[in-house]
């Protein structure tokens, strides 16, 4: 098996340690290691054939963190475009390089049962020349309205649903058939391929065009869509086995709470490099970094997202024009 590791993202709801120059990823949020290390560690007993999907940019990042990739295995973008563009060009080139199944996983997440998680990895390499695309599905433990969910019958993916409301959620959770979409694909790189020309031929079509050329301004005019969106929402043949291992996608401040445990019986996580004192405050994030300092209950994370949007279009409003 080949691991494709994804490190594009940003992670703007873990503001203000995430940031464009270093997302999460590169981020030692949960122990001493950054969330990339940790997922490099978690999949290397599998195989030695560790490839990273991320950008130009942030490719010295790649290098720091995991120095026993080989150059020649960072693959970059010139630009940001999402997880569609990047995981199809990496198809492309891995169907030219022996077309050998391949596991795309994102490297901001993590699970407290490695051995489970390989062995779910495992059980959907087996089944990737019976489908287009093999994606893990994660047992809900709770009616969580902020993930995608992925309906399951008997291994075949039937449907997906993206973040439903409270009661649909509430429904999903006892069904039994739904699971939280983690965003795990394993593939044979040519099956995926030729799924892809079915639904999105005119992007396949233009990433060729980019591996052909090495343009930047050809990958540049691709849209910036999610590999979810693009392909595997639309696929037929989709298969998914469940994966029961503690999993997370260290998506927000709670979910870094619920991980690292609470800072004070207040039920409040603190990350400073200098005191801080909130007497008061309960279940709240506050984070103080280079970029900023928050201060956010956890009932009201879902509005940070618009926040550090609007803080970076003040920011460059206020910016000096050449």
């Amino acid at each position: 098996m080949r691991i494709l590791l994804l490190a594009g993202g940003i992670g703007t709801r873990l503001w203000p340690l995430s940031t464009e120059e270093r997302p999460k990823q590169f981020l030692p949020l949960l122990t001493d290691r950054s969330l990339l290390a940790e997922t490099h560690a978690r999949i290397a007993p599998l195989t030695s054939e560790i490839f990273v999907a991320t950008s130009a940019r942030h490719a010295r990042l790649v290098c720091d963190e995991l120095p026993d990739v080989p150059a020649e295995r960072i693959l970059t973008e010139p630009v940001r475009r999402n997880s569609g563009p990047a995981l199809l060009a990496a198809a492309l080139r891995f169907r030219a390089d022996g077309d050998p199944i391949t596991a795309a996983v994102p490297s901001d997440q993590t699970v407290r049962d490695a051995d489970a998680f390989r062995d779910a990895l495992t059980r959907a390499a087996a089944q990737a020349d019976r489908a287009s695309v093999v994606m893990l599905g994660v047992p809900p433990t709770r009616p969580d309205t902020d993930f995608g969910y992925v309906e399951i019958r008997e291994g075949e993916v039937t449907g997906f649903v993206e973040k439903p409301d409270p009661e649909a959620a509430r429904a999903f959770t006892a069904s039994g058939r739904h699971f939280w979409n983690a965003g795990i694909f394993v593939f044979r790189p040519s099956r995926l391929v030729e799924a892809a020309r079915r639904v999105a031929g005119d992007l396949v079509s233009s990433v060729e065009r980019f591996l052909s050329s090495g343009d930047p301004s050809d990958y540049a005019s691709l849209p910036s869509v999610s590999i979810d969106y693009a392909l595997i929402e639309k696929v037929e043949g989709l298969r998914a086995v469940p994966l029961d291992a503690g999993w997370s996608d260290v998506g927000s401040w709670r979910a870094v709470r619920e991980l690292r445990g609470a800072t004070d019986a207040a039920g409040n996580l603190v990350l400073s490099h200098r005191p801080v004192l909130a007497p008061g405050a309960r279940d709240t994030a506050i984070v103080v970094g280079d970029r900023g300092v928050l201060v956010i209950p956890f009932e009201r994370e879902r509005e940070l997202r618009a926040a550090v949007e609007d803080l970076g279009r003040r920011e460059e409003a206020a910016s000096p024009k050449r």
